[in-house]
């Protein structure tokens, strides 16, 4: 998991580059970026780094700094992608592929369209490692907060690689592993494989002893799954995006079934103008929103009634129109 998963399919010479590096520094990358031909970079929260192939990181571009070539980019794609890039067309088709540890891998390509549908993609030019993590009892602050004496359901907000998928990992674990003296039935509609890293041995992250996983399910057929199969207290998504997700939802509200759901915004301002999260609000079942700034060292609880009441008050054409589509 990490890092560590993700090394043996690197090439021997970043492989020797990060060996300069002390682990206490290689531990806090965040990402790995790979483009043909270019300097490698190493993403550490929101500081971007090159290195040389010596070890040293430098934070300025200069002759000095790791470039990967063709060769060698295509073999780490082809490790990334277990040698079998048939395995992998589904997701690539989708601008990703995952890796071992529940590491996920944007990839550039050009798309190959047949009947206004991308059936296949080429010319592959680079590659986003973005280092997956497990940070254990990251959510137990809120889950103090507000799942003490009440089961709410909870939208999770934050800008891209702002911790909603670490903090619904703890999330799980701790809801389902015996927080508050209970274990509670959890479903886990993981489509990209990104909260229970499962691969071919199982589920490898630590999301409790009480959690279902349906794994590369589309998030509003996983949720009608759960809930028809899994008589789940709480069903548990990252990434809330379409509308006919959010309907999806509507049986396991009406059945008593509660969720913790993820969305992109990154201020309140973005919470109350984003079509979709007008659309989460507009249920009238979702009882806060957690606003993540820093992973959980910085966040904000906002009551959905209130949020709701700001969106009318300054938004009510719209927010009218979003909730008369349901």
């Amino acid at each position: 998991m990490g890092l560590k998963s993700i090394l043996p399919s690197l090439s021997d010479g970043i492989l020797n580059a990060f060996s300069a590096v002390p682990n206490e520094i290689l531990k806090q990358i965040n990402e790995i970026r790979i483009r043909k031909n270019l300097p490698l970079i190493l993403v550490f929260g929101k500081n971007c780094l090159f290195i040389t192939r010596k070890g040293k990181l430098l934070n300025y571009c200069s002759e000095q700094c790791y470039v990967v070539d063709e060769e060698e980019f295509d073999l780490i794609f082809r490790r990334l992608s277990n040698y079998s890039v048939h395995s992998v067309i589904d997701n690539l088709t989708k601008g990703f592929i995952m890796a071992d540890g529940g590491n996920r891998i944007g990839v550039t390509s050009t798309a190959v369209i047949k009947d206004r549908e991308i059936t296949a993609v080429k010319e592959i030019n680079a590659m986003n490692i973005r280092i997956a993590d497990e940070v254990k009892d990251c959510a137990r602050q809120i889950l103090n907060m507000l799942y003490i004496n009440s089961f709410p359901s909870i939208i999770v907000a934050s800008a891209p690689s702002g911790g909603k998928t670490t903090f619904l990992r703890d999330f799980t674990r701790l809801l389902s592993g015996g927080f508050n003296n209970k274990y509670r039935k959890t479903a886990v509609v993981d489509e990209r494989n990104e909260i229970a890293y499962k691969g071919a041995g199982g589920i490898t992250a630590d999301i409790g002893v009480n959690t279902d996983v349906l794994t590369g399910y589309p998030k509003s057929i996983g949720i009608e799954m759960a809930i028809r199969t899994l008589s789940p207290e709480i069903i548990v998504c990252d990434e809330i995006s379409k509308t006919e997700e959010v309907l999806a939802m509507e049986d396991g509200f009406l059945s008593g079934v509660k969720f913790a759901v993820s969305v992109h915004a990154s201020s309140k301002k973005e919470i109350m103008e984003k079509k979709i999260i007008r659309t989460l609000i507009a249920k009238n079942e979702f009882d806060y929103i957690v606003l993540l700034n820093d992973y959980t060292n910085d966040f904000e609880i906002m009551e959905v009634s209130e949020i709701r009441s700001e969106i009318l008050r300054n938004y009510s054409s719209e927010f009218i129109m979003d909730c008369s589509r349901l």
